[in-house]
């Protein structure tokens, strides 16, 4: 009921239908594509083209939920490349959007080395151009020195670092227009989505993000899957905070198809690893946790808990042919939300759990922290 009133009176006596169109300066491509991110869906999003003719387009799709989309310009000035093929995924590089049933979704703007285009047609849209309009600009601006220095367009070592610095004030100005616009805007689809998002990123401290969620028009927003999903975050901060007994994992969802529960590795230290195949840090340092598994095999536990895209076949694929890694595994489910859960924001993240169940310690990233703290324990 909330979300209805939220979107206005779009929805009513209208079918899942929302339309989104447009006339953009710049755009070259004779096709765009949008990704429409559903976790409803098999692949967790829902990806199609749209023709373009004359720099204008119309698009006609079907939502039975507010989602959150985003929309390529399919054109190759303004993908941000690295060395080596890779590229930035920076969001000034798509326009970003939100559809529901019955929106009408106007799109404006131009193109240049980002995508300057902006979404209208309601109070959501509306809110989510003004925060892009003011961030966009700087993000480019960032991430254009990130590709200056990574391509080695620029040599001269004063000369990075004063880039660098640059880079770092821009970054700064733009967390600091996202915090204000979660602060200004609490009755804000908009906000509350940034507001994930941005704790996904770790963009936020724990204390910030739950006196942000704490200010949120909860009346106005509980409906919304975004608030729903910050909720289940802010209680993984408290739920897995050091010292705090370790939440259950209890689940059938095992690499060996057998039943595990967390809590019948009691009597040992363990590690929980959250981690997936697609994550590079992740899979390099596996050999040095095989290294202290087997360093202090009868006093400590690995439990890999897996965030994947698909239903796990490369979860198990990459398990089955590397054995040496078996040791216990979860997959994180849509219905197994560990990931929410312990509130994870960046891969790997380890968490160190004593004996009697409480934990320690939480390590991101892949560095040599976890191992002389476990070092200090288990000696």
């Amino acid at each position: 009921m909330m979300l209805t009133m939220l979107m206005g009176q779009l929805t009513l006596g209208q079918s899942n239908s929302f339309t989104i169109s447009g006339k953009i300066k710049g755009l070259e491509a004779s096709k765009i594509f949008i990704i429409i991110f559903d976790e409803a869906s098999k692949s967790g999003y829902l990806r199609d083209s749209i023709k373009v003719e004359n720099e204008s387009f119309s698009y006609k799709g079907t939502a039975d939920k507010l989602l959150y989309a985003s929309i390529s310009p399919n054109m190759d000035r303004v993908v941000k490349k690295g060395p080596g093929g890779g590229y930035y995924p920076a969001k000034s590089s798509s326009i970003q959007l939100f559809v529901f049933p019955g929106a009408n979704i106007k799109l404006t703007g131009k193109i240049t080395d980002f995508v300057d285009v902006y979404p209208s047609g309601d109070n959501i849209n509306n809110d989510f151009a003004k925060l892009n309009k003011s961030i966009y600009p700087l993000m480019n601006q960032s991430v254009n020195v990130a590709v200056k220095i990574s391509n080695k367009l620029v040599t001269d070592s004063t000369i990075i670092k004063k880039m660098k610095d640059t880079a770092a004030l821009l970054d700064k100005q733009v967390i600091g227009i996202k915090e204000n616009f979660i602060n200004d805007h609490r009755s804000s689809v908009a906000a509350i989505w940034l507001l994930s998002d941005m704790m996904i990123r770790s963009q936020l401290s724990n204390n910030l993000a739950t006196e942000f969620f704490g200010k949120m028009n909860k009346e106005k927003l509980v409906d919304v899957s975004f608030y729903a999903d910050v909720a289940k975050r802010v209680d993984g901060f408290t739920l897995t905070a050091s010292g705090k007994m370790v939440p259950d994992i209890n689940s059938m969802n095992t690499y060996n198809g057998k039943k595990f529960d967390l809590s019948s590795l009691r009597g040992k230290y363990v590690v929980i690893d959250f981690w997936g195949t697609w994550c590079g840090p992740c899979i390099s340092g596996m050999p040095k946790m095989k290294e202290y598994l087997d360093k202090y095999q009868s006093k400590l536990e690995i439990v890999g808990v897996a965030s994947e895209s698909d239903k796990g076949e490369r979860w198990k694929k990459f398990l089955d042919e590397k054995p040496q890694y078996q040791w216990h595994h979860v997959l994180s489910t849509k219905a197994e939300d560990y990931i929410l859960k312990f509130s994870v924001a960046g891969f790997p993240t380890k968490i160190i759990v004593d004996p009697a169940g409480k934990i320690i310690g939480r390590f991101v990233g892949e560095d040599d922290e976890i191992y002389k703290k476990l070092d200090e324990l288990l000696k």
